[in-house]
């Protein structure tokens, strides 16, 4: 797995390319970024590139926190973010998910650097961390369940968003005394 860092914040626009940071991934909220020029990315982008695939990891601040991009981005990234490109033995949806692993989470704790406020990893020991590997077809296994599991959280989700609606609803029709109960 290799790492690379973003670029510092340049000129932020109003529209443009995405430029992604630790807040798009903390948030999970990849359609309210700040912007870039074409220029400033292609140029960042002459470096590194974000594909689909690849994992944006919070190395500043909130570190740890990962993002898979499963769509086809057109954007460049802050420097307080890792971007982690998988090889051919590695699926990188189970690294994501691996990356929410208490194992994981003692591993950068032990490489992070201790006195830095705010918290803060550097590229160097992201590559150091030791990440339990099973056999490929086992971590894609692993990732479709997981993956399945969140469709069907997000769903559940959804339906507790809809009957809070409707609760509230109610109650205000109940309240109110625009329905009488008998």
């Amino acid at each position: 797995m290799d790492c690379f860092a973003g670029a510092t914040i340049p000129k932020p626009f109003d529209i443009g390319i995405p430029f992604y940071s630790v807040e798009n991934v903390t948030a999970n909220d990849f359609e309210h970024t700040k912007f870039i020029t074409k220029a400033e990315h292609t140029l960042l982008s002459a470096r590194i590139k974000i594909e689909k695939g690849d994992i944006l990891m919070t190395r500043i601040g909130s570190i740890g926190e990962c993002k898979y991009i499963d769509w086809e981005p057109e954007a460049s990234f802050y420097v307080s973010l890792a971007l982690l490109k998988c090889n051919n033995k590695v699926d990188s949806r189970y690294i994501s998910y691996y990356s929410n692993s208490e194992q994981f989470k003692k591993e950068l704790e032990l490489r992070s650097l201790f006195y830095a406020i705010p918290q803060k990893i550097n590229l160097g020991s992201i590559s150091e961390i030791i990440i339990c590997i099973p056999s490929k077809s086992e971590q894609t296994a692993i990732a479709k369940v997981l993956s399945s599991m969140d469709k069907e959280i997000e769903s559940l989700n959804k339906k507790l968003s809809k009957y809070r609606a409707l609760k509230t609803a109610m109650m205000q029709q109940l309240l109110t005394g625009k329905i009488r109960l008998g």
